[in-house]
């Protein structure tokens, strides 16, 4: 665990530091620098289409590549041309994308004119923007895969939010227009794509010499069944992040989603130690599979689960606790994603409390359940949204995200548990939810701010009421030796600065 601890480390540190960039950018500055929600809600929608587009474009080869790389790993022959057949696969995947993209065309103009004119003007910034996030992903995934999860992060988390916040901030200086900011918050999404070449260019991996491609036909079936499978669960689950928002789109229109979307923003905030450890664990879980090491897989798995559970706890009470302080600084419109907040945190809060159950299912022999879970979730997910959106608004969305999210992972887990005779479980995830309510209860006993109150003391409630509120988790959590990786942690930092 030693790799997945340091580079988990790493990477959330990053992560973190792009969260606290975004959520001034895209959860405060954003909706207060356009007037009304309509400019969010194009944005949201145009980021939560292309990233189904580019996991149909790259046609299920990254999740493959996480499975069957081991088998193309040579450094002295070029890893086999791993990284020239996934480049020309998502070439192929893109052009059928961008085809389906102009056929769309009509149907996208008559169905979204009336409420969404906004979306339908600005409908082929799509294909520039699926271009430059899929090309990410198959590099981004190609470092993983030769152990460099944390450039990909850096750039994805930090970079990328960094440019998006100067691209802003052009707009408020009225150094460009409307147009003129899509096209600078285009090039935010280019740049850490050419970066992340240049990256493994440095690392002497970036290998397109046709003559090294090597792949016997037994792995090349494996391998075109297990993507189409993947391709699957993959799309599946974009297509589950982005319903919500094209199913609120076209009900209540570009404004709810703009609000939709900034509320959605908060909640990921919750999952981005999640992130890290995918990327991590994905690459050590199918070495494990190859040598069927199932102690290190279960080991993995449980310390996930716990791990992950405080991680997502400590934020997901900090969010909680300090929902009524944030709300302030956002245009009124934006009140009615409260509850969309606590809704969509939770769903996350449990998918990280699950740990890596995906990955190993869809490391294994048994993948291709993972695919019919995903499906099922579709279907879960739609039903919930034609239910609740009518009746709750965005609200209704929120619920039934949550609810698909745990009756998925539910699914998961006992699959899991059934198949490989893995519990992750002990009486230690059940004291961090304990604590975690806990900690949440005090924290909303003190009083906040009057609404009348300066905003700089609503700032400084914020910091010290988060700061109460991680020195009371994270002291319960270190002194009640809850996760030997965390108190590992702690002694190693308290031996080097004191």
């Amino acid at each position: 665990m030693g790799i997945i601890k340091r580079q988990t480390i790493q990477s959330s540190i990053y992560s973190y530091a792009g969260v606290a960039v975004g959520f001034l950018t895209q959860g405060i500055w954003f909706p207060n620098l356009f007037r009304g929600t309509q400019v969010v809600g194009l944005l949201t929608l145009l980021i939560s289409l292309s990233q189904v587009l580019a996991q149909a474009s790259n046609l299920g080869l990254n999740g493959a590549g996480g499975r069957y790389f081991p088998f193309f790993r040579n450094a002295d022959r070029q890893h086999n041309g791993y990284l020239l057949i996934t480049s020309l696969t998502t070439l192929v995947g893109f052009g059928i994308c961008v085809l389906a993209l102009w056929l769309a065309r009509p149907w996208v103009i008559e169905f979204y004119q009336k409420d969404s004119a906004l979306f339908v003007e600005y409908y082929y910034l799509l294909i520039p923007l699926t271009l430059f996030t899929v090309y990410f992903t198959v590099f981004d995934n190609y470092a993983r895969l030769l152990y460099d999860p944390v450039t990909g992060t850096l750039l994805q988390q930090f970079v990328l939010r960094v440019l998006i916040l100067l691209a802003g901030g052009l707009y408020w200086l009225g150094w460009v227009t409307l147009p003129q900011f899509l096209g600078v918050w285009l090039l935010a999404f280019l740049i850490p794509l050419i970066v992340m070449i240049i990256s493994v260019a440095q690392d002497e991996a970036l290998f397109f010499n046709r003559k090294f491609v090597s792949i016997d036909a037994s792995l090349r079936r494996n391998m075109m069944r297990y993507a189409g499978l993947t391709l699957t669960s993959a799309l599946s689950t974009q297509i589950v992040w982005t319903i919500d928002k094209v199913m609120i789109n076209s009900k209540q229109g570009l404004g709810d989603t703009g609000i939709y979307g900034t509320a959605s923003y908060f909640a990921a905030v919750i999952a981005i130690p999640a992130t890290a450890l995918y990327k991590v664990s994905g690459t050590l879980i199918a070495e494990s599979w190859k040598t069927n090491d199932l102690k290190n897989i279960a080991t993995i798995y449980q310390k996930s689960c716990l791990n992950q559970l405080i991680a997502g706890c400590l934020v997901f009470v900090g969010v909680a606790a300090n929902l009524s302080n944030v709300f302030r600084f956002l245009p009124p419109d934006y009140a009615a994603g409260y509850y969309v907040i606590l809704w969509l945190g939770l769903g996350k809060l449990i998918d990280m409390a699950t740990g890596v159950n995906g990955i190993i299912m869809n490391t294994s022999r048994y993948y291709t359940y993972d695919t019919l879970f995903f499906i099922a979730l579709i279907f879960i997910t739609i039903a919930a949204n034609l239910l609740l959106i009518p009746r709750f608004g965005i609200n209704g969305a929120a619920i039934g995200a949550a609810l698909a999210t745990i009756l998925y992972n539910l699914a998961r887990t006992l699959f899991v548990g059934f198949a490989f005779k893995m519990q992750p479980f002990t009486w230690r995830n059940l004291v961090v939810i304990l604590l975690g309510l806990v900690v949440w209860w005090l924290a909303i006993q003190i009083p906040y701010p009057a609404p009348d109150a300066p905003k700089w003391q609503t700032v400084l409630d914020i910091g010290w009421r988060s700061t109460l509120i991680s020195l009371l988790f994270g002291g319960a959590i270190i002194g009640l030796k809850l996760s030997s990786d965390i108190n590992q942690m702690v002694e190693g930092l308290r031996k080097r600065f004191l």
